[in-house]
């Protein structure tokens, strides 16, 4: 080929790629920064809260960044203990909203603890970081730290634990369980990846920030992966944290079993995104999609069913089988918590009761 019909080959390639260049200079400074900024909003959101729940032993353990983390231990209500448990709270809430979820479970046999995170509860905080319903690296800091805690302890588990986690709490256990040879499962209730909801969100909100329909459109849905990357870079630089990716952590959770529980009318992370990330993981899985639950809600709308799935669960995958004579009195204790839980939540949390501003929805619909 001749050096003329070379550069007439040539020519028309270089260019196309210069204008994709230049254009996507254009938009990562066009929409970079407003991508960023939504997504550092804070929810208007009300957390579970429950009073202290006696009985329990509260310790309290070192980040590996210098900060003390409080928490509580509580051990089983049967002779024998068949596992331990660990509980990680959703976005504002604390340690004690494990109470309706998981204390149930100590007359199966479990020995169960519960922390909270940083800027949480009684835990230290940290000034130089504004945590947010996504989960960062201080989370799973801040959970790594709890079981090497649990591992010091005398009556530690050679087996392991298990991880039970609510919304942000349920997308830390998944990022700590995927590299922890010490966890054997995960149950989350509400867990979301940080990519994938930024990618719905962004598509949904793109008619809004682009003024000609027909070109945000006809776009590829890598231009949008792409400036959600570029405004979450900016944001780790803004809020001093990193955000890790959940579906890698989910695709490289097995062999560990999980349970994915999710509301189907949840409205701020849509079904379909959680089907998603569920998709990312290999088996031994499973997927819980409540009938009319909302976000956080399934336990309310189904609580008989979600108590039946999660003992069967741990029956199945735990490395100790539950002790089975306890199950009466589990019932028992879980029409009582539920009361207690139901009294104590603050009716305004239904996402039909909290205002959903815009342009500002993306992260105002997004909750931990």
């Amino acid at each position: 080929m001749s050096h003329s019909a070379l550069a007439i080959t040539l020519v028309p390639a270089a260019t196309a790629l210069l204008l994709l260049g230049a254009f996507l200079v254009y938009a990562a400074v066009r929409y970079a920064p407003i991508i960023g900024r939504i997504f550092e909003e804070k929810p208007l959101f009300l957390p579970l809260r429950l009073a202290p729940e006696p009985g329990g032993e509260d310790v309290r353990f070192r980040t590996d960044d210098g900060l003390e983390l409080g928490g509580t231990y509580f051990k089983a209500t049967t002779p024998t203990r068949v596992g331990i448990l660990v509980f990680c709270h959703e976005y504002l809430s604390d340690r004690w909203s494990f109470q309706p979820y998981v204390n149930p479970l100590r007359a199966l046999g479990y020995d169960l603890f519960t922390f909270d995170f940083r800027n949480h509860g009684r835990s230290d905080s940290d000034p130089n970081y504004r945590p947010l319903q996504w989960a960062t690296d201080h989370e799973v800091r801040d959970l790594r730290a709890a079981l090497k805690y649990l591992r010091s302890r005398p009556e530690h588990d050679p087996a392991g634990v298990g991880l039970f986690g609510v919304s942000r709490g349920g997308s830390t256990a998944l990022l700590v369980a995927a590299r922890d040879p010490g966890v054997w499962g995960v149950i989350s209730d509400g867990a979301f990846p940080t990519r994938g909801t930024m990618l719905a969100y962004i598509l949904r909100w793109a008619e809004i920030y682009v003024s000609n329909p027909y070109l945000w459109k006809s776009m590829p849905v890598w231009i949008f992966r792409y400036l959600g990357w570029v405004g979450r870079v900016r944001s780790e630089r803004r809020l001093n944290c990193r955000f890790p990716d959940v579906e890698r952590a989910a695709a490289r959770l097995a062999p560990r079993p999980w349970l994915m529980i999710h509301g189907a009318k949840d409205a701020y992370i849509g079904p379909d995104i959680a089907r998603t990330l569920f998709a990312e993981a290999r088996e031994p899985k499973e997927l819980w999609v409540v009938p009319k639950a909302k976000h956080n809600r399934c336990r309310e709308v189904a609580p008989d069913e979600y108590a039946a799935r999660v003992r069967g669960f741990l029956a199945r995958f735990a490395p100790r089988r539950p002790l089975a004579d306890a199950g009466t009195k589990a019932a028992a204790d879980q029409a009582e918590l539920r009361e207690v839980a139901l009294a104590s939540r603050p009716t305004p949390r239904d996402e039909e009761a909290i205002p959903t501003p815009v342009p500002g929805g993306f992260a105002a619909q997004v909750t931990g």
